[in-house]
């Protein structure tokens, strides 16, 4: 069998992270326009329609030898596929002819602040020299310095300032387009549909005020200051709902000293995003570093309004005041407090129906047919 016109390269293919979804959604709109394959080490799910798996041996270790290999095994599939054009996903798998950019990693290195993880406080710059971010961080340089692409697809302005500066990636190869949302599994009717039946069977109370926070990196999406605020406010009817793969063990000496144990619920990983918004009031992303942030197009999309920080590229679409509220320091906890607190007061029912048309230009449709024609071109 001839090598494919285009081969999409990420380890992982399934629908419980932002940049998942988005190699889904791109595998689903180029499958039935081009001969296509995916190549990687897990998915759970299979391809979507037309899209050809090829799987790459071995386990999917998230140590840094365990990437490194996997890196390696990835490239020598990818060659002895020989597709006409090679879309790579990210620094984790070698650079193809078109790089497509989900973060850049040494900016989200230099931005950080001390964290807290158990009872340790771990200062950023020691992240430096921990294994897996200086393997990272090696794989990132590669990826951009040596190598030779077509195209860089960024979400952002900010990532194409971040690669000019950390990497010297001349400006002229990028293109800014947005993560795109699925209008079929984020919109305001699915929500209206599946709202009570969600709500109760996560034991949301009717007149409790659910947050939802969505994310797998829980340091740097903002929950240690979404905990301290939730304790902090005045409104006791919002409790906060977790959605991730993640899990709360390093946050629950947290939890368990703000008094927070009956108001804080992980609900765990999920391939449907969608369903679990159904039962939220409030969108909560206080992120600390966030190139785009699809969740927030997400949310916005299924009428949830969304509180979030101004660092997030996709907070440009939310509308202060209408359809949510933006946080202009993601450490500070007063602030973000107050704005739960101006949440709880607010008609977040009509927040939720403006924002539902508000986001119509990250349609998938709209922005994979933008995606592909340049991937082609």
């Amino acid at each position: 069998m001839s090598g494919p016109e285009i081969a999409v390269v990420f380890p992982q293919l399934h629908r419980r992270g932002g940049i998942e979804r988005v190699s889904w959604d791109l595998l689903d709109h180029l499958g039935p326009r081009y001969d296509t394959a995916w190549v990687g080490t897990f998915a759970p799910e299979g391809t979507p329609p037309g899209v050809r798996l090829v799987p790459v041996g071995g386990p999917l270790d998230p140590g840094p030898l365990g990437m490194l290999r996997r890196r390696a095994r990835t490239a020598g599939v990818v060659a002895r596929l020989a597709p006409t054009t090679t879309v790579s996903m990210g620094s984790v798998v070698r650079p193809g002819d078109v790089l497509m950019v989900p973060s850049v990693h040494r900016a989200w290195l230099e931005a950080a602040r001390t964290i807290q993880v158990g009872p340790v406080s771990v200062p950023a710059q020691f992240r430096f020299a921990m294994p897996r971010h200086r393997v990272l961080l090696a794989m990132e340089s590669q990826y951009f310095r040596d190598s030779h692409p077509r195209h860089i697809l960024c979400t952002s302005e900010r990532e194409v300032a971040d690669l000019s500066r950390y990497y010297d990636v001349d400006p002229a190869l990028c293109t800014v387009v947005p993560n795109p949302f699925d209008p079929e599994r984020f919109n305001a009717g699915r929500r209206a549909r599946h709202r009570d039946e969600v709500r109760h069977r996560l034991g949301i109370g009717e007149d409790e005020v659910a947050l939802m926070l969505v994310a797998n990196e829980l340091h740097r999406k903002g929950l240690a200051q979404t905990l301290e605020a939730l304790a902090r406010s005045e409104d006791r009817s919002m409790g906060l709902y977790v959605v991730g793969k993640a899990g709360l063990g390093a946050f629950r000496p947290l939890i368990d000293r703000l008094g927070l144990e009956d108001r804080v619920h992980d609900l765990g990983p999920s391939d449907d995003v969608g369903l679990q918004l159904a039962a939220a009031d409030l969108m909560v992303l206080p992120t600390q570093y966030e190139p785009f942030g699809l969740v927030i197009v997400e949310a916005l999309a299924s009428g949830v309004p969304v509180l979030t920080t101004r660092l997030a590229g996709a907070s440009s679409a939310v509308r202060p005041g209408r359809t949510g509220l933006i946080l202009e320091d993601p450490y500070d906890v007063e602030e973000l407090t107050a704005l739960l607190d101006q949440a709880a007061r607010a008609d977040l029912a009509a927040w939720g129906r403006e924002a539902a048309d508000s986001v119509d230009d990250y349609r998938r449709d709209v922005v994979m047919d933008r995606v592909a024609g340049i991937i082609v071109s």
